[in-house]
């Protein structure tokens, strides 16, 4: 039986995704040994949900609505370079945010406790930023690197499916889900 694999995640804005893979880019010139992700599948990740049973879609894209129903429309700055699980010893680079804003921390709150009332676990808080690279190995350092801050307009929400694709995977929508406000949640 086909199970797909699935998160929730906020999609980026044409100049977002130009904006963060000209950033990949200068870290590729400067010859920083990782595997770089393609612009069309760069996000920022709410809640990895992982391979579900076809039954359970229904709720999930159910949680989607009801959570964006409650959230106002935002704005999400990505201000920095950085990686997990530091700059020291960097295994994901990313882009994100030097403070993430009450907005994104309640909708990523909520959005799990959601998911976590149809059965989902999660093991740390959602941490705003956008997957650039992956390193493998033991490279020592991640260069330093000043960025223009981007601003990232979240208007919706999207669940992902991930998909094989080759050697590697992609990122297909699968529902969307517009913030609304309807509980006047979130804020600018």
């Amino acid at each position: 039986m086909y199970r797909p694999k699935l998160f929730t995640g906020i999609d980026l804005d044409r100049r977002t995704r130009e904006s963060c893979a000209e950033i990949s880019g200068r870290l590729q010139a400067q010859g920083l040994p990782a595997k770089f992700e393609p612009a069309q599948k760069l996000h920022v990740t709410l809640a990895f949900l992982g391979w579900v049973e076809p039954e359970r879609v229904e709720a999930i894209e159910g949680v989607l609505r009801s959570v964006a129903f409650e959230f106002k429309p935002f704005t999400l700055t990505l201000d920095r370079v950085g990686a997990f699980p530091h700059e020291r010893r960097p295994r994901v680079v990313w882009i994100g945010s030097r403070q993430q804003g009450e907005a994104f921390r309640a909708l990523a709150h909520n959005l799990r406790d959601a998911y976590a009332r149809i059965g989902f676990t999660f093991d740390k808080d959602a941490v705003a930023h956008v997957t650039i690279a992956r390193i493998k190995g033991g490279h020592s350092h991640l260069p330093l690197l000043d960025i223009k801050p981007m601003r990232l307009r979240v208007r919706k929400l999207t669940l992902f499916e991930s998909l094989p694709d080759g050697k590697t995977t992609r990122y297909e929508p699968r529902a969307y889900a517009a913030l609304q406000g309807g509980g006047e949640r979130g804020s600018e």
